[in-house]
């Protein structure tokens, strides 16, 4: 789906207020935290376990970096017009 000028800014703007919400941060960074403690609770040879967790790590990283696209994305879209 191809999104118009004005969806890209308005995504744009949206992500920007989301970055900059401090109990959306503060819940990312909980689950980060989460992961980490659960990382050290697992046995050594619990590679799925261990897995799992790198998966929750990478996701609460690519909803930060997809945020961040969105604000740049809009930002072209704005010095375009």
């Amino acid at each position: 789906m191809t999104k118009s000028k004005q969806q890209v800014i308005d995504d744009g703007r949206y992500a920007e207020r989301l970055m900059g919400d401090v109990d959306f941060n503060r819940m990312l960074d909980e689950i980060k935290g989460d992961c980490h403690l659960q990382f050290e609770l697992t046995d050594i040879g619990d590679k799925d376990g261990r897995e799992a967790i790198y998966m929750k790590l990478r996701g609460v990283e690519a909803v930060r970096q997809a945020l961040r696209a969105m604000v740049d994305n809009a930002s072209i879209e704005i010095k375009s017009k």
